[in-house]
């Protein structure tokens, strides 16, 4: 049942709304420009990549978008222009966003207004699933990649006139798509079409997409350490994304202290950001760091007493495959309906107890009584298990790729924590 009225832990947000139901009514329609804009990058990536590839254009591609993704989406648009987690000069904050834009998912202002609107209502008890990526898999690709919410009662979003009126900011703004074209010019004058086709289309479409796939996941698979109670929705922790994202798939910890500018952080929780903000401190150029300490406290903040599902522990179950001395009792459970009990003890080490169960809906392996994995990241183990080193370390290369695709096709369940 949703409220009446907005909670008081949001009376300070940026986004002012009537009730809570002005988030939660709405429809989606397709928006010809973001969609033109992304599917002609990706087509022109896809077939210029095969036509032009070179491995200069390919180095030029992996560093072009590390670097967009660092210094621009999580530093600049982030962690500065969004959450102001950290101060530093005006012209170097300019040019973190300038390189934010780059990113290619929009302008500055649209790109800050999109991001409180949705953190909003996500704190709220009900939102649109617009908002809180609460379809299924490739339906949520559709609306977020193709597509926008027109709320019927949209709220409002009062942004600082400091920001809003900024005329470089204001500039980016309406000329965000634009601003590839000069990057297009230098890549050509070093490089010609290659470097074109991958420093700036494969470059923006690997940024959009993945944009996408990481706000997918982070909403709906991984670990959770802290709940926020009455929220629509709870940020994961995506773990195997940490050094692609820059720290940004930490999201389960955004979620609990939004205005850190620290993600990652616990032991392990890999966090490029946070490495570079440091870095930056040391010179000089950043200071006034918040960190989780330094926020108001949060009355609806808890912590989670287990965390996460354990099918998707990447590094517990990839030390299970290099180490499978370690694999207590393993026991193999199949539906049974596409192998032969014959097959399975042919594709399987002798000592792995196979059990057909006809009622399994997903392959799982059993640890003797304790946590069991399912799908395919337990099919990896389960052939793995005291294979030849060389195997072992093949099947774990696959393993990353086995969990992404386990994890969209596990039931989509928005509201189970």
């Amino acid at each position: 049942m949703i409220v009446q009225t907005i909670p008081h832990g949001l009376s300070e947000h940026r986004v002012k709304a009537v009730s809570p139901t002005d988030v939660a009514n709405g429809i989606v329609r397709w928006a010809p420009a973001k969609s033109i804009w992304f599917s002609a990058m990706t087509l022109i990536a896809i077939v210029g990549g095969v036509h032009f590839f070179s491995w200069s254009a390919l180095i030029l591609f992996v560093f072009s978008t590390g670097f967009v993704l660092l210094f621009g989406h999580s530093l600049g648009s982030h962690r500065k222009l969004i959450h102001n987690s950290y101060q530093c000069p005006k012209s170097l904050e300019r040019f973190l966003v300038y390189c934010g834009v780059l990113v290619g998912l929009a302008g500055p202002l649209g790109l800050l207004r999109q991001h409180e609107l949705r953190d909003f209502a996500q704190r709220l008890p009900d939102c649109h699933p617009y908002l809180r990526h609460g379809r299924t898999f490739l339906m949520d690709g559709w609306w977020q990649l193709h597509c926008e919410l027109l709320l019927t009662n949209p709220p409002a979003v009062r942004i600082d006139p400091l920001i809003t009126e900024d005329p470089f900011y204001r500039l980016l703004e309406k000329t965000w798509m634009l601003q590839q074209l000069p990057i297009a010019v230098l890549f050509y004058a070093c490089g010609g079409w290659a470097f074109v086709v991958y420093g700036v289309c494969a470059r923006v479409s690997a940024g959009v997409l993945g944009h996408w796939l990481i706000g997918y996941f982070a909403h709906n698979h991984g670990e959770m350490q802290y709940k926020v109670h009455g929220a629509a929705v709870q940020g994961r922790n995506v773990h195997w994304t940490s050094l692609l994202t820059m720290g940004e798939s930490w999201h389960n910890n955004h979620h609990a202290f939004p205005g850190s500018a620290r993600l990652g952080l616990r032991a392990g929780e890999w966090d490029p950001g946070w490495w570079v903000l440091m870095a930056l401190s040391k010179v000089r150029l950043v200071w006034a760091i918040r960190l989780p300490a330094d926020l108001p406290p949060r009355p609806e903040l808890s912590l989670v007493a287990a965390a996460g599902d354990s099918s998707f522990r990447l590094r517990a179950i990839l030390s299970m495959i290099i180490h499978p001395d370690r694999l207590p009792s393993p026991e193999v459970m199949w539906p049974g309906r596409w192998l032969t009990s014959r097959w399975m003890c042919r594709l399987l080490d002798p000592s792995i107890t196979i059990t057909p169960k006809h009622s399994a809906v997903r392959l799982t392996l059993g640890l003797n009584g304790r946590d069991s994995i399912r799908g395919l990241p337990a099919l990896c183990v389960a052939l793995a298990h005291n294979r030849r080193t060389a195997v072992r370390f093949f099947i774990a290369s696959l393993l990353p790729l086995a969990v992404a695709i386990e994890m969209g096709r596990s039931a989509h369940k928005p509201h189970v924590i």
